[in-house]
């Protein structure tokens, strides 16, 4: 069988590609039309082969019209008015680069902990933003253009009325052929690739990554003479480190992530002390540190208060026969301290990090055998499931709270039982269950319920615990709501709830987010129903069990990650256009089922009557 007409490459490389004819570039703003498709069977990959080729035929066709209207000559006199050469496009590509490297390292963005438990999925969404700046950068997308003249509006090259005739006007081919201003988009595309080049790399290695681009490389402040560095940084110390850090990153980050930042300093304190010069500091220094850092026990401030870290190591030792081998906390430990000596190089207090490159070393018998069991959190078995959903919590308790693992007459839907069901039939994160209003919730105009995923608040809670969070943009997303929602008295409970938050119990006694506290008593129902496995079974593997039940049920893939708000769905093509239609992901949420699941719990709900103390 012959190979479908713009089907290039193979594998994960498998995609379709068409070139656009050289005098429509300038309308159609792109050199190419493509489309991934990798890994699609031979069968599918023919068929979206020829629907490309009916879209791009058709595309091809109004640009054709266009040009011979004169679409390729329009505005021509609009470009007497860009005053741009490639001197001039140049430094304004240098300063953007600037600007957008100095916001990400004083905001922290390059730097992400290997413990923290979003760091795979965030990583990911790395990765995918280094790939699509990639394929700008390599020329199979064009999207630039736009921004391209928003920025030099801002540098007084263009003016705005100019530059708003320009977008109207459908891209001449004048613009599409004018050197410095082309040349000014492809210096933002490499802008863009080395910016999302090194947020990648940092995140992976945990330190912060050089710029190895002969355009950009100088900008960032890498090649910084001994001189100057010597004397800008010439007398500061590890105390003067500590609260600059500090004072840069502790009001960026969660309290918790703050906390972290704390014992690499207390550790840089004691063992080299507060008021040793950084230049000192070396090599030999770094790893005899590094060194010590597994040998710190856990809870060291709790168990051994009052007792310097040394003391504590000690202690541990003479308590267990052994000392204590943290390699994972010291690979966050090194992290930071990493992390805070790029700071002092940023900041030429220093020519170079001494602890650059310093590892911990993991012993042998510590390192994991069985690659193939990842470490990552598992489905439900459906009998699991069972026990959970047949806990007095869901068929009649004493109360949500101390008494709910108790047999009475309550069911009290709150937060505690509606949680793990929204989990189980929309898939949505145990923080975007807990934190929404009764404003996320809404109906198309053809009748489909959904709920809106966001970090808008409807409301006002000024003086409360949190404030609304997502994990990225891309969790940004409309969920169709299964239609057991409706049969169980879900939507009913909800359009009976006050304004505001949907559980306002949630946030009494939580931290920064009502998750903190809600994941220690979700254990408790899983140690209640003797199912709970330690970082394998936890509200997240809801999650995994409605994924699954998409997979069963045929959803394709594409919809699946907009519905579970991954970041394939923020793609460059959806940055184009409204998405999916909720109308078209409910015809796939609805299939949703869980053979072997007894829903008898689900029917006691849809029996109580609205209103009732037991229905509150």
């Amino acid at each position: 069988m012959s190979k479908p007409h713009y089907l290039v490459g193979t594998g994960s490389t498998q995609r379709l590609k068409r070139n656009v004819p050289s005098h429509l570039k300038g309308l159609a703003r792109k050199d190419v039309w493509g489309e991934r498709i990798a890994h699609l069977p031979a069968k599918e990959a023919k068929q979206r082969a020829h629907l490309f080729a009916v879209r791009t035929d058709a595309e091809l066709r109004k640009l054709e019209a266009q040009f011979e209207q004169g679409g390729g000559s329009a505005c021509s006199d609009t470009l007497s008015v860009l005053n741009l050469d490639l001197t001039r496009a140049r430094q304004i590509a240098l300063s953007y680069f600037h600007n957008r490297d100095q916001a990400n390292l004083e905001s922290g963005a390059y730097f992400l902990s290997q413990d923290d438990p979003d760091y795979d999925d965030l990583l990911e969404v790395a990765n995918a933003d280094f790939r699509e700046a990639l394929d700008e950068a390599s020329g199979h997308k064009r999207t630039t253009d736009p921004r391209a003249l928003e920025l030099l509006v801002e540098h007084g090259v263009l003016s705005r009325s100019k530059a708003d005739q320009l977008n109207a006007s459908g891209w001449p081919d004048e613009l599409a052929s004018h050197r410095a201003f082309q040349g000014f988009c492809r210096l933002l595309e490499r802008a863009d690739l080395e910016l999302a080049k090194r947020r990648y790399r940092s995140w992976e290695m945990g330190s912060l990554a050089i710029i190895d681009s002969s355009i950009f490389g100088r900008v960032t402040g890498g090649e910084i003479s001994h001189s100057s560095a010597t004397s800008a940084g010439q007398g500061k110390t590890i105390a003067d480190l500590k609260s600059a850090f500090l004072k840069q990153h502790v009001s960026k980050v969660t309290k918790s992530r703050a906390a972290q930042y704390r014992i690499p300093f207390r550790v840089l304190e004691e063992r080299l002390g507060p008021n040793m010069a950084l230049g000192s500091i070396t090599r030999d220094d770094a790893r005899n540190l590094a060194e010590f850092l597994p040998c710190i026990p856990p809870y060291a401030t709790w168990h051994h208060k009052g007792h310097s870290l040394a003391d504590a190591a000690a202690r541990h030792e003479a308590a267990t026969g052994a000392p204590a081998n943290r390699s994972k906390e010291t690979k966050t430990l090194l992290q930071v301290i990493t992390q805070a000596f790029d700071f002092a190089v940023n900041e030429q207090w220093l020519t170079s990090n001494p602890f650059r490159g310093i590892g911990a070393n993991v012993p042998r018998d510590q390192r994991k055998k069985y690659l193939s069991k990842k470490d990552t959190y598992e489905p439900f078995p459906i009998a699991d499931l069972n026990r959970l959903f047949a806990l007095p919590l869901f068929t009649g308790s004493v109360d949500d709270e101390n008494g709910c693992h108790k047999p009475g007459p309550n069911i009290v839907r709150r937060h505690r039982y509606w949680a793990p069901i929204i989990a189980l039939w929309t898939g949505m994160r145990e923080n975007e269950i807990l934190q929404l209003e009764k404003a996320d919730f809404g109906k198309t105009d053809s009748g489909v319920s959904f709920v809106r995923v966001t970090d808008e608040e409807h409301g006002n809670y000024r003086g409360t615990n949190f404030a609304k969070r997502v994990k990225t943009e891309n969790a940004i997303r409309d969920i169709p709501l299964h239609p057991i929602f409706e049969q169980i008295g879900f939507l009913e409970w909800v359009k009976n709830r006050p304004d505001g938050r949907l559980f306002p119990e949630a946030a009494i006694g939580a931290a920064e987010k009502p998750s903190y506290l809600y994941s220690k008593r979700f254990r408790t129902n899983l140690k209640a129903a003797k199912v709970w496995k330690s970082r394998r079974l936890v509200f997240h593997s809801l999650r995994n069990n409605f994924n699954d039940a998409l997979r069963d049920a045929g959803v394709p893939e594409e919809l699946r990650k907009a519905i579970n708000g991954w970041h394939e769905q923020r793609s460059m093509d959806q940055r184009y256009g409204r998405g999916q239609k909720v109308e078209t992901l409910f015809a796939h949420v609805k299939k949703v089922q869980y053979p072997g699941l007894s829903l008898e719990f689900l029917k006691i709900a849809a029996e109580v009557v609205p209103g009732r103390a037991s229905s509150r």
